[in-house]
């Protein structure tokens, strides 16, 4: 059941993001010339180490816990539809990730920007920069990949492609938000038009006048090959795939992604676990004082330490 905080939460941001003077097909763009060259004013806490890194260009940054109680490693892929830079938003969520899994090293992946970078371009700068944690002698089995929205994109087009080339695949990705399928073919599209605050219509809009909206093709796909499984993993297969959990809201318009791919995955024998919780929206994680936000953090810590038992 959804709980009254986030009702009243998801009707705000529907009444600012579904009134005339907003526009959903400019949210990324908007967000990132928020971000674009903004100055950092991150500081790590106390108990954390924070450098900066790159591996063949590809540019990454480490936490390191100096409370740690783990071998683990997260690698965190943010989201912003390949468009927003790491930003301190992200660092700060990175000391949150380490700090409820065991004080876990968390490196963040920079991946570059769309349209300086095009797709698939971001998908090896994560290969990248796993394979250096490979080769500084961290053991797969200790790697988790968390990513948010385009992140979880990336998690999970990065394990394919690893999978497909013959190296070691992480114990265990989680995705917030998948956004898997890149041709917007999912009924999700539809259903929840009008509950999906961010990239939804209001009530008073024709469902039939507003497709161009709600089954939009972002541009930065239009010069690739959409059902490639390095740009929509829907439409990869999933045999010998490591653990999965997927979260996600029944508010949002990429429900049916995620409800897609978690049923190649158990017909692949997968370990997955789809969790979604109800009314919420696009990556509902992210805001911090909603009741079904810590339980989703709940829910994937757990799956977390199964790997410790």
């Amino acid at each position: 059941m959804q709980s009254l905080i986030s009702k009243i939460f998801m009707g705000a941001l529907r009444l600012v993001f579904h009134s005339p003077l907003s526009d959903s097909s400019k949210l990324s763009d908007n967000a990132a010339k928020l971000t674009k060259d903004k100055k950092s004013r991150y500081k790590p806490k106390k108990n954390f180490i924070y450098t900066k890194h790159s591996v063949e260009d590809a540019k990454y940054e480490k936490i390191i816990n100096k409370n740690s109680q783990t071998e683990k490693v997260i690698l965190m892929i943010h989201g912003g539809g390949f468009k927003i830079e790491l930003n301190d938003f992200y660092r700060r969520l990175a000391e949150k990730y380490s700090n409820t899994f065991c004080g876990a090293t968390v490196i963040s992946a920079d991946y570059g920007r769309f349209p300086e970078h095009q797709l698939p371009s971001q998908m090896h700068d994560v290969v990248k920069i796993y394979l250096h944690l490979l080769d500084e002698g961290i053991n797969s089995s200790d790697i988790i990949v968390i990513g948010d929205s385009a992140g979880a994109t990336l998690a999970m087009t990065s394990s394919l492609w690893l999978r497909d080339n013959g190296y070691p695949l992480p114990n265990h990705i989680v995705c917030f938000s998948l956004w898997a399928d890149a041709t917007s073919s999912g009924e999700s599209r539809i259903t929840n038009a009008y509950t999906d605050p961010f990239y939804g219509i209001a009530k008073h809009k024709k469902i039939e006048d507003n497709l161009h909206l709600l089954r939009r093709i972002s541009k930065y796909v239009l010069n690739v090959d959409r059902t490639s499984p390095y740009i929509s993993p829907l439409f990869g297969s999933f045999e010998n795939f490591p653990k999965v959990t997927l979260i996600c809201g029944t508010a949002e318009l990429d429900e049916s992604d995620n409800d897609r791919v978690f049923e190649k995955m158990k017909n692949a024998n997968v370990d997955v676990k789809l969790q979604k919780y109800e009314g919420m929206c696009h990556c509902f994680q992210l805001f911090p004082f909603l009741p079904e936000s810590k339980t989703a953090y709940n829910l994937v810590k757990e799956r977390i330490m199964e790997d410790n038992r």
